[in-house]
């Protein structure tokens, strides 16, 4: 077989496969939890420390109204929690699945999925937490809101191809996912997730955010939750073109190491 008929084979099989990668990804849940008293409600503690904090430090500094600049960190910080969870676990996705990849026949993407499934349990917890702090704010809902579903799948196909490229990646140079997790802590203070881009113009550091792609993977979730409305196009269409890199990069790099990872590892 071809290695491109491979490959899309062995996604649709994992695909399929979906008994698998969910209860691996959910077993990784609990495992993360594992003898704590209040388990996955850290979750909900770790992010109305961070929110609460940085959400009145923040605001009070760039003279932002609490009433909407904290729907709006929290919407960010949790997709930001989202996308640099699963770039930095897929660097591990293979590595950690090493002794089920040697002794099992199942397509290596199920343990990219795993990532995903692990990744997706506090994005949802924390999806959730936003709309109590909009209602407890007094934020308005609207029809604008299902918006966000096109949003999300823009999301969820990028945190794959993320995961996709790590996984390959870092099984042949295992520096990168350390490397990732110092970058990722930099980007997060020069991507619009504690600052709204009204205030990066008012500066003159519009640049900050119109050459970050991870900008946009956020604008597409919090746009329509913040505004109740879609998000411009210019947001949608730098996610699709980025959406067309990540799956290119993918490609060329689960091509080139698909084959050789039982070696590698």
């Amino acid at each position: 077989m071809k290695p491109l008929a491979k490959l899309v084979n062995d996604n649709i099989a994992a695909l399929l496969n979906w008994r698998v990668w969910w209860h691996l990804g959910m077993a990784d849940v609990r495992n993360r939890f594992a003898k704590s008293f209040v388990g996955p409600t850290w979750i909900l503690l770790n992010l109305g420390m961070w929110v609460g904090g940085m959400g009145v430090i923040y605001g009070t500094l760039f003279h932002q109204p609490l009433e909407t600049y904290l729907p709006f960190l929290t919407i960010g910080f949790v997709c930001w929690g989202y996308l640099s969870q699963t770039i930095t676990d897929g660097g591990n996705a293979f590595v950690f699945a090493e002794g089920y990849i040697k002794q099992f026949t199942y397509p290596k993407q199920i343990y990219v999925l795993r990532v995903i499934v692990n990744a997706s349990v506090p994005f949802a917890i924390g999806v959730a937490i936003f709309f109590v702090v909009a209602a407890v704010l007094g934020q308005p809902f609207g029809a604008g809101m299902w918006w966000v579903l096109p949003g999300l799948l823009i999301v969820l196909l990028a945190s794959y191809l993320h995961a996709t490229i790590m996984a390959y990646a870092s099984a042949r140079f295992r520096d990168l996912p350390h490397g990732m997790t110092a970058l990722l802590q930099v980007l997060m203070f020069v991507t619009p997730v504690f600052f709204t881009v009204g205030t990066l113009k008012e500066r003159g550091l519009d640049f900050v955010y119109k050459y970050n792609p991870l900008y946009y993977l956020i604008e597409v979730v919090r746009h329509p939750l913040t505004k109740l409305e879609a998000a411009p196009t210019e947001v949608y269409v730098a996610s699709l073109i980025y959406l067309g890199a990540l799956g290119l990069v993918a490609l060329l790099v689960s091509l080139r190491l698909d084959r050789r990872i039982v070696y590698i590892l």
